[in-house]
């Protein structure tokens, strides 16, 4: 090999690192990548606009329910005439195809949701949820979890209106979406001298060029947002590969938050005593957990055999984010076990805020929670613009001169 045919060799990477940074456009790996760009987005363009819309709409479905229903969520305290147990039961008997699971909400000021499943165990997304007074037993509401405008919108944008099927189906939309995302990041480098453009939308005498800025600006500049979301909402159908995600990101251990497996073997401490009831679970519940975090929800044993299992949140903390799991003996209230998001590893504390930053739920009850909640809607409302903008474009650039061409062929 002659010493020119050397120096050709090696000059050749450095001139395709150039080429990245000064003409993209002109790289074979950046056309493979708008390739997959193109065909991606085609295959999850429908999916990406429900998915945003629904989650649009659910971003301020508490203050919408709180609205709409006012005597759920504030019940005035009066003198005790009923216990919970007791509620529970005489709902029971006036649902004989359904039983109560778990109760949730007893801060004493909203009603308590009696949870139910089908009476054959069947386990649904779509459970009934009965609210009743804490006080008084009375019923305020009875509906389906996915009754109204608001139950449709949580259970597409959720399941897809299919159950864990839709769920799975959804999540490996989403990691196309993840592949949008990255693909579109990727695509968006214009070139060392064009950068800062590409940064801000201009006013352009071609409505193609104004269409193509639409896509690449403002997909730029949510891009970071949407990777949250996206992330996020794939660690709800796919836990354990998340988990694994985070525990190689963080260098740290990952376990899953909920009370370990290994306290679900221990045996019952009173032995073949009666089970306790729904109150008294509740009292050693409260006994427990931390009094920075109340129990908000109460699993009831399917069998007698099984344990109580509750929930306490940490006051002050985003939803869903710092809670103290617990399981109580079922025939005697004591504590077997217990799991406390604030002593465990990093990875897992992580995961903890996936529900908070999906739905944009971080920001607090004040102003700033607000803006967080405002910019999430916008954010839901990008996904079809960015696929009305892309299709324009894949319009104009394929599909409008092969149609050119079929008119002119029947002409003929």
């Amino acid at each position: 090999m002659s010493i020119f045919a050397t120096t050709n060799v090696f000059k050749t990477p450095q001139r395709n690192r150039a080429n990245w940074l000064r003409a993209p456009q002109r790289v074979f790996l950046r056309r493979a990548i708008f390739q997959l760009h193109l065909w991606v987005g085609v295959l999850v363009a429908v999916y990406a606009v429900i998915i945003g819309l629904t989650g649009s709409a659910l971003i301020f479905k508490d203050e919408i329910q709180h609205t709409l229903q006012p005597n759920i969520y504030h019940v005035a305290p009066v003198a005790q005439k009923t216990t919970l147990d007791a509620a529970v039961r005489k709902i029971e008997s006036s649902h004989p195809d359904w039983k109560a699971f778990a109760l949730r909400n007893f801060d004493g000021t909203q009603a308590v949701d009696v949870l139910m499943r089908p009476a054959t165990g069947e386990s649904t997304p779509n459970y009934r949820v009965v609210s009743i007074n804490p006080y008084t037993g009375e019923v305020l509401l009875d509906r389906l979890r996915y009754a109204g405008f608001l139950g449709f919108m949580s259970n597409l944008h959720v399941y897809l209106l299919s159950g864990e099927t839709g769920l799975l189906v959804s999540g490996w939309l989403a990691f196309g979406l993840l592949l949008l995302s990255l693909s579109g990041l990727i695509l968006w480098w214009p070139g060392v001298q064009r950068w800062a453009a590409a940064l801000v939308l201009t006013s352009r005498s071609s409505w193609r060029r104004l269409n193509w800025d639409l896509h690449t600006v403002i997909g730029f500049w949510s891009s970071a947002l949407f990777l949250i979301v996206i992330v996020t909402g794939l660690d709800f159908a796919f836990p354990g590969a998340t988990g694994k995600m985070i525990e190689l990101s963080t260098g740290r251990g990952f376990h899953d938050t909920g009370v370990s497996l290994e306290a679900n073997s221990r045996k019952a401490v009173a032995g073949s005593a009666p089970v306790i009831t729904i109150d008294k679970a509740l009292a050693a519940a409260r006994q427990a957990l931390p009094q920075q975090a109340p129990p908000g929800y109460l699993q009831l044993p399917s069998t007698p055999a099984l344990p109580y299992r509750a929930t306490g949140y940490y006051n002050g903390a985003a939803p869903y984010s710092q809670v103290v799991r617990i399981l109580l003996d079922s025939h005697s209230g004591a504590l077997l076990a217990s799991s406390d998001t604030r002593n465990q590893d990093r990875g897992s504390r992580i995961e903890q805020y996936f529900v908070a930053l999906h739905f944009g739920l971080f920001g607090g009850p004040g102003m700033l929670g607000l803006i967080v909640k405002i910019i999430w809607v916008l954010l839901g409302l990008v996904p079809a613009l960015l696929a009305g903008t892309g299709l324009l474009m894949y319009w104009n650039r394929k599909l409008r001169p092969i149609w050119r061409s079929m008119t002119a062929a029947r002409s003929e």
